[in-house]
C-alpha cells in the first residue's frame, strides 16, 4: 500500500485521538475546579425510578445540578412521556449532557442557568445532589415556589427544616460519610 495511505490514516487516528485526549483533559480540569462532580448510583437511579412509578400523574421532572445529565438520560429511557429539564450552571457539563442525550436518543431540556434562577412552578419531582450549604437556600426556594403534592428528592444532604416523607438508605457501608447514597423524599403540603 502507498505510504501516503498510510500516513493519512495514521495521521486521522492521531487527530481523533488528540480530540478525545482533549475532551478527556477538559472533563478532569472542570471537576478538579469546579468540584462535586458524584454521579447518581445505579442504586440510588432504581431507588428514584421507584419513587417516580408511585406518582403515575408526575409530569415534570427536575434535575438541580445535573452535572454530565447521567440521571436525567436513564429516566428519559425509563419514562419516555416524562418532561425531564435539567438544570446546571457549568458551561462545560450541560455540552457533555446535551451530547449524552443525542448518543442516546433522549429528549432531556438541558439548560445552562443557576438553580436558584430557575422557575420551577410546574415541577412534579424535584431532584438534587448538592453540597449540604445549598440546602437552606434551595430549601426555602423550592417551599415558596413548589406546587402542593410535589416531590423533591435529595441524594446525601438533607434539608435542615424539612422533615423527609421518607429516608431510603441505598448502599449501606460503602462510605464513612453519613447518609452516602441516602435519598432523602419530601412531599410540599400547603
Amino acid at each position: 500500500m502507498n505510504p501516503i495511505i498510510y500516513l493519512i490514516i495514521f495521521s486521522a487516528f492521531f487527530i481523533l485521538f488528540s480530540f478525545f485526549l482533549l475532551l478527556l483533559l477538559v472533563l478532569i480540569i472542570d471537576s478538579t475546579i469546579r468540584g462535586h462532580d458524584l454521579p447518581t448510583s445505579r442504586r440510588a437511579t432504581e431507588s428514584i425510578v421507584k419513587i417516580i412509578s408511585e406518582h403515575k400523574t408526575a409530569k415534570n421532572f427536575y434535575d438541580l445540578g445535573c452535572a454530565r445529565g447521567a440521571l436525567a438520560v436513564r429516566l428519559k429511557k425509563r419514562f419516555p412521556t416524562l418532561t425531564a429539564r435539567a438544570i446546571d450552571n457549568d458551561p462545560i457539563r450541560i455540552f457533555f449532557a446535551k451530547i449524552r442525550a443525542k448518543l442516546f436518543r433522549r429528549e432531556v431540556y438541558f439548560e445552562r442557568k443557576d438553580i436558584f434562577d430557575a422557575d420551577l412552578s410546574d415541577a412534579d419531582i424535584v431532584y438534587t445532589y448538592l453540597w449540604y450549604d445549598l440546602m437552606p437556600p434551595l430549601e426555602k426556594k423550592l417551599q415558596r415556589e413548589l406546587k402542593q403534592g410535589a416531590i423533591v428528592i435529595t441524594n446525601t444532604s438533607n434539608f435542615p427544616t424539612w422533615q423527609p416523607t421518607q429516608k431510603i438508605v441505598t448502599c449501606p457501608k460503602i462510605s464513612k460519610t453519613p447518609d452516602f447514597e441516602t435519598l432523602f423524599v419530601y412531599q410540599k403540603n400547603a
